[in-house]
């Protein structure tokens, strides 16, 4: 009887669906590819509150090294932060950082009433893949109003690349918020591809880049087609400037109570669009 669904299963091959699957005991896990020095997102001010965590998981220190605050046009920001380290409340366009083995220190920032957007660069020659130490990090994002709970996401620190993919479902009064960070110093053109769940191309837009900036896209807003459906967004670096891998994509998907979850953009092994 199993060779026979198995069987049925090969020869429905090509047709999407989901079947079940027993347990063989084996479970899988994300790996760190040692280019995670882009915190995505750094929202301060407002009704909003970051807070980075870095954390050094290798035998061999993480000596000191750079992290720069960028804002939405690739300039520095200024901005008021306190760290573990003992320093007190400092206002900087970045901070200087140094991880012990095992240990694990974190920055606060503290805002005015206007919100400032931006995105943080670490040194990218921190943690060398070819070097025993092991930096991960976080940044923790929360809006409070005093009319309701706080709302809070966490994103890890990202690696960029040229194409990205992410998962949008505009259904129920759910929209998605994308985060595009330019890691590179030229402009570029990003194009997002929207495919529904069929593989069927729904729409595509251009969004404009400046070196070193970010922008916020609300996507229903740009494709207005989505709303009632769920799919594929593609994101892929127009330009590419020439200086190696160019965008760093995430998004919040927003409830309609405006409740936000953090959404990951991902890279496939093979890219079929």
């Amino acid at each position: 009887m199993r060779f026979l669904i198995f069987a049925m299963a090969v020869a429905a091959w090509g047709q999407s669906g989901i079947g079940a699957l027993e347990d063989s005991g084996r479970r899988g896990a994300s790996y760190l590819t040692g280019a995670e020095f882009i915190v995505p997102q750094l929202i301060v001010g407002g009704e909003w509150t970051s807070t980075v965590r870095l954390v050094n998981n290798g035998p061999v220190a993480i000596s000191a090294h750079n992290a720069y605050f960028l804002d939405s046009e690739g300039r520095a920001m200024s901005a008021t932060f306190q760290t573990t380290t003992g320093q007190g409340v400092v206002t900087a366009t970045g901070f200087v950082f140094f991880i012990a083995p095992g240990e694990m220190v974190d920055v606060t920032f503290f805002g005015g009433a206007q919100a400032q957007v931006g995105h943080i660069r670490l040194d990218g020659a921190a943690c060398p893949v070819a070097v025993a130490c092991s930096l991960y990090g976080e940044v923790t994002l929360r809006n409070r109003n005093v009319t309701r709970p706080d709302f809070e996401s966490v994103f890890a620190f990202e690696a960029p690349a040229r194409d990205q993919f992410l998962l949008w479902d505009h259904r129920g009064g759910v929209s998605t918020v994308l985060y595009l960070v330019n890691a590179n110093n030229g402009a570029d053109v990003v194009t997002l591809d929207f495919w529904d769940a069929r593989n069927r191309l729904v729409r595509s837009v251009d969004v404009d880049l400046p070196g070193a900036g970010t922008r916020i896209v609300t996507l229903p807003a740009v494709a207005p087609e989505t709303v009632g459906l769920q799919g594929t967004l593609v994101i892929r670096a127009a330009n590419f400037s020439g200086e190696g891998a160019a965008v760093v994509a995430t998004g919040l998907r927003i409830n309609p109570s405006n409740s936000f979850t953090p959404v990951r953009a991902f890279v496939t092994k093979n890219q079929g669009r």
